[in-house]
């Protein structure tokens, strides 16, 4: 009687756990859930004219065409739904691979005064061989080619390191030539990436081409910072780093891509499965700690296929309708340029939870994507307190540097305050607020800083000293 009663309770479960999922069998998709399922629209027909290709094979052996070797491995991910990783086990695709960590490549970049150190390589610029040549030689000709995010819908990251190392040797390369062709170059670069962060359809190319222009900043602005501006610099700064346009901000097709893969993943079972339970991505954990994003931020946006006891998944097809919604709206959000992004709870609640599904799955996945979004801000605060920077030393008969702050319009305010940015007389910086909107005073822990040296419109003495000069 026991089991007989046992057998009967597990029955009963299984169907309800079935009529749970199959409910909406027989009743089409919601609109909003097949408009999310749509890809976007390619533009590129020759694979080996696509950037994005290129940047997959990039590592490979000087003799191999990285457009071919990129293409090639992409058509094998096609061929095998659901694999973790871009196969660079392979023959020749990873034989200029580095394994350099991001503050030993090229260590002058960093530095107090980088064109000088740069100029100081130009010997070694010239004779460079081997690996970093050949990596200068496709980074130049990777810049020249048209980009198509083709990671849309695919569960594999590419490797991004030698790309980096490239934009790195590529300007400073230049630098080390001249500075009016350094300053090209890194005019240039920026270029380039923020076309890619404007058309980035997956979080990972969105990422990457944020730490690229974040790096290119870095540098821009300890140049603009010296003592003594080069002249050059100076001229070819004007409009280098305006803030970022509501393309460049938005995580639509991010979003996008991050839903097809959640619904692609039930039907993918056991190989998504077995990803969620390994190491983290290597390729994803490079991308976290060089843009220093939380160690977990890719997986915190992975939609979790968990199975029951029985094997049944337990996303049904109500779930991935909710989801939809949600995913709907956080699209809206960003598109519209808003400061938070919607959660879960506040658009659907817990209503429509039945009795199964909050047993075996209480806590629907809400996916994190806060991080990724003040990323952007932060990116746009970096590309404002640049611009700001040559700003101030121009020379100005306004003051007081607050009132230059404000006066330049809030095109240049603080993303993440909408005031103007804040000066610190004392550490001579000026800073945003930083995502926790808290004014610490320009500390580089919470607050985006940059230094900042300010030049004054030459006095009525000075006029005249210098009128009679050039008399």
């Amino acid at each position: 009687m026991k089991q007989l009663i046992i057998s009967v309770v597990v029955l009963w479960a299984l169907f309800q756990i079935s009529s749970l999922i199959w409910s909406s069998k027989g009743q089409p998709p919601s609109a909003t859930f097949t408009r999310l399922l749509e890809p976007p629209q390619h533009r590129l027909v020759d694979p080996y004219e696509n950037g994005y290709f290129y940047l997959l094979g990039f590592a490979a052996a000087a003799s191999l065409d990285p457009a071919k070797v990129g293409h090639e491995i992409w058509l094998e991910t096609n061929a095998a739904p659901g694999a973790s990783e871009f196969n660079y086990g392979m023959p020749g695709r990873l034989e200029l691979q580095t394994q350099l960590p991001v503050e030993e490549i090229l260590p002058s970049w960093n530095s107090k005064n980088p064109m000088s150190e740069f100029r100081d390589l130009n010997a070694r610029f010239h004779t460079v061989t081997g690996l970093n040549h050949t990596l200068l030689a496709r980074y130049e000709r990777w810049l020249a080619m048209p980009f198509e995010d083709m990671g849309f819908g695919h569960q594999d990251t590419p490797r991004f390191v030698e790309i980096f190392v490239g934009h790195r040797l590529y300007v400073a390369d230049g630098f080390s030539r001249q500075t009016a062709l350094g300053m090209q170059r890194l005019k240039q670069d920026m270029h380039m990436w923020r076309s890619v962060l404007r058309d980035a359809t997956t979080i990972a190319t969105k990422v990457m081409a944020e730490i690229v222009i974040t790096d290119d900043l870095l540098l821009l602005s300890t140049l603009l910072s010296q003592p003594v501006v080069n002249k050059t610099v100076l001229a070819m700064t004007p409009n280098i780093a305006p803030p970022l346009t509501a393309a460049e901000s938005s995580l639509h097709w991010p979003l996008q891509h991050q839903f097809i893969l959640g619904v692609q993943g039930d039907h993918a079972g056991d190989l998504v499965r077995e990803r969620q339970t390994e190491s983290l991505n290597a390729q994803e954990q490079w991308l976290a700690s060089t843009a220093r994003l939380p160690e977990q931020a890719f997986r915190q946006i992975a939609h979790p296929h968990e199975r029951s006891f029985f094997g049944i998944p337990l996303q049904t097809r109500e779930t991935w309708e909710m989801y939809a919604i949600y995913y709907d709206a956080m699209m809206h959000a960003t598109d519209a340029g808003q400061s938070t992004l919607p959660k879960l709870h506040e658009l659907t609640g817990t209503g429509r939870q039945g009795i199964i599904e909050s047993l075996v799955s209480p806590t629907p996945f809400e996916p994190d994507w806060d991080p990724f979004h003040y990323q952007l801000r932060e990116t746009d605060a970096r590309l404002r307190l640049a611009s700001l920077q040559v700003v101030l030393r121009r020379p100005s008969a306004q003051t007081t540097v607050p009132n230059r702050l404000a006066q330049v319009g809030s095109s240049y305010y603080d993303p993440f305050s909408g005031l103007p940015m804040l000066w610190s007389p004392t550490q001579q910086k000026i800073y945003s607020v930083g995502k926790d909107r808290y004014d610490d005073g320009g500390d580089a822990s919470f607050d985006i800083s940059v230094p900042a040296i300010i030049s004054l419109a030459p006095g009525p003495k000075e006029s005249q000293a210098t009128a009679s000069t050039r008399r």
